[in-house]
């Protein structure tokens, strides 16, 4: 990659940083989950009904949380790679 692309927004750098960001938001995602398993043992102690549910809702949180930020990296990807195609189209018309 030249200077002049990133200067002229030629080439993005998107891609590599979602890929970045892809993975610190999992780790985000998977930390709320666990301290979400940490406050339903602890509400266990003095409600079991209701630490079990918190525990379900945790588990489908944490599943639709990462399914959800896969989707959104996705898009973005595919948004990103939309660019890059066109520039390769662009590249290979003749020049008028």
């Amino acid at each position: 990659m030249r200077f002049q692309d990133f200067l002229t927004f030629d080439k993005l750098i998107a891609g590599s940083a979602i890929k970045f960001l892809y993975w610190l938001g999992i780790a985000i995602i998977v930390l709320f989950g666990l301290g979400s398993f940490a406050g339903s043992i602890n509400t266990m102690s003095y409600n079991p009904g209701l630490g079990l549910l918190q525990l379900v809702v945790a588990v489908v949180g944490i599943a639709f949380g990462l399914l959800f930020w896969r989707i959104i990296c996705e898009m973005y990807l595919t948004f990103v790679s939309m660019n890059e195609r066109l520039g390769e189209i662009r590249d290979r018309l003749p020049r008028v």
